[in-house]
């Protein structure tokens, strides 16, 4: 960048939903009033981004955080301030107004920081319905009963980010301090403190069989040695104890044929049984991660049911979990969206088994928390005729998450958590003693 320019440059604000679109389906019942977004900006000039988080002023490449792509841009206009004078004046924000520790989620925030860059350089503010968005929320009693966790909240997506001054930290978490004194001593069938090593294995799904060749590719469109290697790879899959090991290689060839069967989803649905397979073996996450795993892992999706449940089995492992939250965090985030749109019994066992997975290795306190006891609540509250096991794997799920933070517990509750249509005293005599058992430790939760 030529310190000297005076030429005009071009000035956007980038606008991010960090609820993923949970604010617009849950601000009504919440509210009382319907909230679009829960909003974070970041300014684009000089062929960056620049944003303030919960660490300092940070930049990337325009897109470059975790959050991906803006859902929306708004032009702001050009600038004929020369990049050098406005470094600096990111430098005297950096040692005054917009420090670190000044960092606060309503008072001043990164939309705070936006609103200031944008008018410096071209003396335009960004929209009124972001900069007043913490108003209008604190204006509810919604808001004044959550302001607690609010107040010890911040953002920071970092990601692919620097700091503007100082060194990198890059961030991409929602960091809500857990508070330790609220967790219950004793813990459901299925779950354990997040303080002590689990006592209960996740929820995988095991295919019976495995496919032959003729399932899964056209021999003649393959080499002799990638047919070779999907013969070994399936023998591998049917031997309940092998004495060897698949390769990298094998695991390539299974994210080359999952690439190549898309329009073809029987086929699709084998492959994708062989990964589930894969990942119920001990040694599979490690080969996974020591090989170019990009193509096999980025096939994943949440359109098909296969998809869903070999998800499922990746987080079953915290190995698994973290490389699952390390390379597509972006498919663990929209999990809570696509839970409420599944219509089958089956399907919903399946996200809520994935759900079930995440909630048990999650250790950190930001957004997943919160997206994810949201949608798990609304599921419970708008499906009264869910059967029993589809109950429990949501009640599990509920506590992994509320145990760890209190926060999120009294979230939960604030949004019409409904433990005693669950209890015995409510005539539900056919209610398994395992979803008995669950429901106690959540009741236990709520009166802590």
């Amino acid at each position: 960048m030529d310190s000297s320019s005076m030429n005009s440059n071009n000035v956007e604000v980038w606008i991010y939903d960090l609820s993923k679109g949970l604010a617009r389906s849950m601000s009504m019942p919440l509210l009382g009033k319907q909230i679009d977004g829960i909003w974070h900006t970041g300014i684009v000039a000089y062929g960056k981004e620049y944003f303030f988080g919960g660490d300092s002023i940070e930049c990337c490449s325009p897109g470059g955080t975790v959050l991906g792509q803006p859902d929306s841009k708004v032009n702001l206009g050009t600038t004929e301030i020369p990049y050098d004078i406005f470094h600096e004046h990111l430098r005297e924000l950096s040692q005054t107004s917009f420090r670190a520790c000044d960092y606060h989620l309503l008072h001043r925030n990164c939309n705070n920081f936006s609103s200031e860059v944008a008018q410096f350089l071209t003396g335009k503010d960004i929209p009124s319905h972001i900069t007043g968005l913490p108003d209008e929320v604190m204006n509810t009693p919604f808001g004044q009963m959550i302001l607690p966790m609010l107040n010890s909240m911040s953002v920071n997506p970092g990601g692919g980010s620097q700091k503007v001054f100082g060194e990198s930290q890059p961030s991409h978490r929602v960091v809500v301090p857990a508070v330790s004194q609220s967790a219950p001593s004793q813990y459901p069938s299925g779950t354990a403190s997040r303080d002590q090593p689990k006592k209960v294995d996740c929820i995988t799904f095991n295919p019976k069989q495995v496919p032959v060749v003729a399932d899964i590719c056209d021999e003649v469109s393959r080499t002799s040695q990638e047919v070779s290697l999907l013969v070994e790879l399936m023998e591998y899959l049917d031997t309940e104890s092998p004495s060897w090991s698949v390769s990298p290689a094998h695991v390539k060839l299974l994210g080359s044929l999952l690439s190549s069967s898309n329009g073809f989803p029987e086929r699709q649905s084998h492959i994708l049984r062989m990964f589930q397979k894969l990942l119920t073996k001990t040694d599979a996450v490690a080969i996974i991660k020591r090989c170019d795993s990009t193509t096999l892992l980025e096939q994943l999706s949440l359109d098909n049911m296969a998809s869903v449940q070999t998800l499922c089995n990746l987080c079953s492992t915290a190995e698994g979990y973290r490389h699952c939250l390390l390379t597509r965090r972006n498919i663990l985030e929209k999990l809570p969206q696509s839970l409420n749109t599944c219509n089958q019994a089956e399907e919903i066992d399946s996200f809520l088994s994935a759900m079930l997975n995440v909630a048990v290795h999650h250790k950190l306190a930001d957004d997943l928390d919160i997206q994810f006891t949201c949608a798990i609540v609304e599921y419970l509250n708008t499906n009264s005729e869910a059967d029993w096991k589809t109950v429990e794997l949501a009640l599990k799920t509920l506590w992994n998450f509320m145990s760890n933070n209190a926060e999120v517990k009294m979230l939960a509750f604030a949004m019409g958590l409904n433990l005693d249509k669950y209890t015995s005293s409510s005539g539900n005599r056919e209610q398994p003693e395992s979803l008995n058992n669950v429901v106690n430790q959540l009741l236990q939760l709520q009166a802590a």
